[in-house]
């Protein structure tokens, strides 16, 4: 079986230097533009769910580990051309490792595979790649996204337990921000902007999204963002999902911030119709510098299951201490209705290239 692991990265690892060799090589005088990039997303996260205690290594799920190939041409006067390759590799993902677990976790996962044409019309995309309403619920300027979040990743291996070591749930299924679809297969447009506005719009088998984009700068150099994103499904025999997220910003140009996110969902049939999953997320910071810190709070509601509420409270910071390179740290504290207490606590990095 190790073998069979072995044989499978090396077969990888060929595979990618191979791609990366030949787009590299490409002429620039053919007018072709190709890019190789990615990160490296490290954490030592702190646990304690009220019962157990454990330090754990984890690949960050905030942002994970993964690498990129793009690329695109001109392919007549004002019609651009491209392409986006991304894969994750994360070793113990945050988001799946669990107190106790063995530290020998790997996953490899396709992310994107997605072709787009951009010109005065807008742009379309078509293949594997975010949902026109992705990234609604996550509109945020605070500088502190990699520790911390609306739709938080950092802690989701680690399971809400009862006092007799019992799990009620796992942290990823008390907590949802309800954003939009995240790499999938669809066919998406987005409108050219309208002033500070922008439309998106999506398809893939049975489910759409729809989304509303807007981004303004002030006057004395401050900033505001707001999403709106609308996802429905429509599959014969599932549980289909309506779902409504949002979220805004704002950062003064003294580097005060604070952002709002809210969400919800609804299931025609099914076990999860009897449900009303909601989700409010507040958070103020502070960037000075190089650093920022923000201070945030969730509640989620009946996610992890009828009229059960979920809450956590995150003190995060991080230091840029260069392009493309981030330290952070973050503390969070975290309920959920009868199930014990947790506190963790990480510090990790993030570089990219």
């Amino acid at each position: 079986m190790k073998t069979s692991k072995n044989y499978t990265k090396i077969t990888q690892s060929l595979l990618i230097s191979s791609l990366a060799f030949i787009f590299t090589s490409v002429n620039a005088a053919d007018g072709v533009e190709f890019k190789l990039s990615g990160q490296v997303s490290r954490a030592i996260t702190s646990v304690d769910n009220g019962v157990d205690e454990d330090v754990l290594f984890v690949d960050n799920n905030n942002s994970g580990t993964r690498f990129r190939l793009t690329g695109k041409m001109d392919v007549r006067p004002g019609l651009t051309a491209g392409i986006i390759w991304e894969t994750q590799y994360q070793d113990n993902s945050s988001g799946s490792i669990d107190i106790g677990d063995s530290d020998n976790s790997s996953t490899f996962a396709s992310r994107k595979r997605d072709l787009w044409f951009k010109g005065g019309f807008g742009k379309v995309s078509l293949g594997q790649g975010d949902g026109a309403a992705n990234g609604t619920s996550e509109v945020d300027f605070s500088g502190t996204t990699i520790a911390d979040y609306s739709g938080q990743d950092l802690y989701d291996g680690v399971d809400f337990v009862d006092a007799a070591g019992t799990v009620v749930s796992s942290n990823g299924g008390a907590f949802n921000n309800f954003d939009g679809l995240s790499r999938n297969d669809r066919v998406r447009y987005d409108t050219p902007t309208f002033g500070p506005v922008g439309v998106a719009i999506s398809a893939g088998q049975d489910k759409a999204e729809v989304a509303v984009r807007y981004s303004q700068k002030l006057r004395g150099g401050s900033k505001i963002g707001a999403a709106l994103g609308y996802v429905g499904t429509d599959d014969p025999g599932k549980d289909n999902l309506k779902q409504l997220g949002l979220s805004a910003s704002f950062i003064a140009a003294g580097g005060f911030n604070i952002t709002g996110a809210y969400g919800e969902q609804d299931f025609d049939t099914g076990p999860k119709s009897t449900l009303d999953p909601t989700n409010a997320y507040v958070k103020v910071g502070q960037k000075f510098g190089s650093s920022a810190v923000s201070l945030s709070y969730t509640k989620t509601e009946d996610q992890a299951g009828a009229n059960l509420e979920a809450e956590r409270t995150n003190l995060a910071y991080v230091y840029n201490i260069a392009k493309g390179v981030e330290l952070f740290s973050d503390y969070e504290k975290a309920s959920l209705d009868g199930a014990q207490d947790k506190d963790l606590f990480a510090i990790g990095s993030r570089i990219k290239f």
